[in-house]
C-alpha cells in the first residue's frame, strides 16, 4: 500500500504526535508498505520562498492575520509538498489543517483519514495556544468547524477524543478508536542510570513534557515545596522545553528549591530517564491520551496522574493512580509522600500497569488497528459514488 502521512507538526518537534507519526511510518514501512511523510520542513525551492514571504507580510497586518499566519503558511507547505502524481491508496493526517491541504492537493482520488490528537475541541486547543479574542476567535471556531464537516475518515487516539469531536463529524464519517501505542520492549532494554548517579540516595520522581501550562508543571514545584517541608530524600526531574521555563525557573528560585526541582531539558530519547525513576508523576490538566504514560509503563515505572481527557482509558486497570484533577500542591505533596514510604504497593503497580500497557498498548496492536482501519476506508471510498465525495479544488 502507498501511504501518505502528513502533519503541521515538523519532524524534530518534542511532541507526542511527531512520536506517533514517525513511529507508525517506521513500523509501516517494516510491514512493506510505501510510507512518504509531508510535514512543514518537506517543501523547498520557490515555493518555499513565497510561503516564507506571504507569512511576512501577514505578520505586518495586525494581530489578527499574525495568529493566523503561521497556520497559513504549515497549510501551503503541506498543500505544495505533495508531490500529486504519486498513486497513493491513503493519506493519514495528524491534524485538520494537514487534512485539507491534502484533500486540495491530491482532489477526490485519495481518501483522507484524520487522526485527532487534539486534548479537547481542536478549535479551543488553537485558542488555548495562541489567545484570539472577538473576530479572530470565531473565524478560528469557524474554521475547525468547517474542517470537522469535511472529514470523512477519523482516528480518535482513545474514546475521550472521539467523543470530543464526534457531534462535530458528518453523520457519513466512519471513525475508530485506535489507542497510541509504544515498542513495549524497548521499555525493559538496558540503559545507563544517569540520573541516579547525579542524585545517590534520593527518590526521583519525573515529568516529561512541553514546559507549558496545559502540561501543568508549576503543579509539580507548588507541590515539591510543600513536599520539602515532610521530607528531603526526593529531587523532581522536569523534562523538556517551552515557553513556561522562565516562570519555573523563577518558581523554583523562589521557594529555594534549586536542588530538589530539575529542569533537565529536551530529551529525545526519555527511556534512560525513566528507567531512573521511582515515580512518574503526569499532571497535564488537558490530556486526549499521554503516549509518555504508556512509555512510563512500560519501563517499569509506577505512573500517577490527574483524571482528564483520556488518562483514564490509559490508566484503566490501577484506578488508585488517578488524581483528582483539582488537587492542590499541599494535596498532591501528601499523595507524593504516601507513595514515596510505600516500595511494596509502588511495586505492584508498576506491575499492573506495565500488564495493562503490553495487552492494549503495543506498536503491533496499534499498527494492526490502523491498517485495518486503512482497508475499511478504501472499500468504502472505493464503493462511494464520485459524485458524492466532496467536491475539491485541485
Amino acid at each position: 500500500m502507498n501511504i501518505l502521512l502528513v502533519s503541521f507538526l515538523k519532524p524534530d518537534a518534542p511532541s507526542g504526535v511527531r512520536v506517533h507519526y514517525v513511529q507508525l511510518a517506521e513500523q509501516l514501512r517494516q510491514r512493506g508498505h510505501h510510507v512518504d511523510v509531508v510535514t512543514p520542513a518537506t517543501l523547498t525551492g520557490p515555493r518555499r520562498q513565497q510561503v516564507a514571504a506571504l507569512r511576512h507580510v501577514l505578520r505586518r497586518l495586525g494581530p489578527v492575520l499574525r495568529a493566523l499566519s503561521t497556520t497559513v503558511a504549515y497549510y501551503l507547505h503541506i498543500r505544495w509538498g505533495i508531490d500529486s502524481r504519486r498513486p497513493y491508496d491513503v493519506v493519514n493526517a495528524q491534524d485538520l489543517g494537514s487534512g485539507q491541504a491534502a484533500r486540495q492537493a491530491l482532489g477526490r482520488r485519495v481518501p483522507v483519514v484524520v487522526t485527532g490528537h487534539f486534548n479537547a475541541h481542536p478549535a479551543a486547543d488553537d485558542l488555548r495556544q495562541t489567545p484570539r479574542s472577538g473576530w479572530a476567535a470565531r473565524t478560528t471556531e469557524r474554521w475547525y468547524a468547517y474542517l470537522l464537516a469535511r472529514t470523512d475518515y477519523f482516528i480518535g487516539v482513545s474514546a475521550f477524543g472521539l467523543g470530543v469531536v464526534r457531534g462535530a463529524l458528518p453523520p457519513h464519517c466512519l471513525s475508530r478508536v485506535v489507542h497510541n501505542g509504544v515498542d513495549l520492549s524497548r521499555g525493559h532494554a538496558a540503559v545507563p542510570a544517569t540520573l541516579r548517579q547525579r542524585f545517590p540516595g534520593r527518590h526521583i520522581l519525573l515529568n516529561i513534557g512541553q514546559l507549558e501550562t496545559r502540561k501543568n508543571q508549576l503543579l509539580l514545584v507548588h507541590a515539591a515545596h510543600a513536599l520539602h517541608q515532610q521530607r528531603q530524600d526526593f529531587v523532581v526531574g522536569l523534562v523538556g522545553k517551552g515557553e513556561d521555563e522562565p516562570l519555573l525557573r523563577q518558581c523554583i528560585a523562589d521557594y529555594g528549591l534549586e536542588e530538589v526541582v530539575v529542569l533537565l531539558g529536551y530529551h529525545a530519547e526519555v527511556q534512560p530517564l525513566l528507567h531512573c525513576a521511582d515515580l512518574y508523576v503526569h499532571v497535564a490538566t488537558h490530556e486526549t491520551f499521554g503516549l509518555v504514560l504508556v512509555e512510563a509503563m512500560a519501563a517499569g515505572v509506577p505512573v500517577l496522574a490527574l483524571a482528564v481527557g483520556g488518562v483514564p482509558e490509559v490508566l484503566g486497570a490501577t484506578p488508585t493512580a488517578l488524581l483528582q484533577p483539582s488537587i492542590s500542591p499541599v494535596g498532591l505533596a501528601g499523595v507524593l509522600n504516601r507513595w514515596l514510604d510505600a516500595p511494596a504497593l509502588r511495586k505492584r503497580l508498576s506491575q499492573e500497569q506495565a500488564a495493562y500497557a503490553a495487552t492494549h498498548f503495543g506498536v503491533g496492536q496499534m499498527v494492526d488497528a490502523t491498517l485495518n482501519f486503512y482497508e475499511q476506508v478504501r472499500q468504502h471510498f472505493h464503493a462511494s459514488p464520485a459524485a458524492a465525495r466532496p467536491e475539491l479544488v485541485n
